[in-house]
């Protein structure tokens, strides 16, 4: 049971990646008004030309880090002071989804999730559950 808690631990810290696990996550404040916030009317294809073929930093509750976003629908992401691993990703509309494979820090991977994507409130910065996108340099 105890092996349970840690991996929806880690999966809670996970929601600084672009997802982004949201509904995972057991922060204590403003939890619902990210989950209800508007997608502001991105389409999938509006959320793919956003992300694909470039690298992204996240910031969230719980971790920081990296994402190149493949065009292929693959992922490479590396979480700061824990280390890389694989996933997918895809779009729909108002929505980002995706999954990672486990990791040393992640043993149990995360399957596929969605959460809502929307243009940030800083110029050039995007939203996905709790955790802010910024294009890296």
């Amino acid at each position: 049971m105890g092996l349970k808690i840690m991996e929806l631990r880690q999966l809670a810290g996970l929601a600084a990646l672009g997802l982004l696990l949201a509904g995972c996550s057991s922060g204590g404040s403003g939890g619902a008004s990210i989950e209800t916030q508007a997608p502001q009317g991105m389409t999938a294809s509006e959320i793919r030309s956003t992300l694909a073929g470039k690298s992204w930093r996240f910031a969230g509750p719980n971790n920081t880090g990296t994402t190149l976003y493949a065009d292929d629908g693959t992922s490479l992401v590396e979480v700061d002071g824990k280390g890389t691993t694989k996933g997918k990703w895809t779009t729909k509309d108002g929505q980002l989804c995706e999954s990672f494979d486990p990791a040393p820090w992640l043993p149990g991977g995360v399957p596929m999730s969605c959460y809502g994507f929307a243009r940030g409130t800083s110029p050039g910065s995007f939203q996905a559950g709790k955790a802010v996108f910024t294009q890296a340099s």
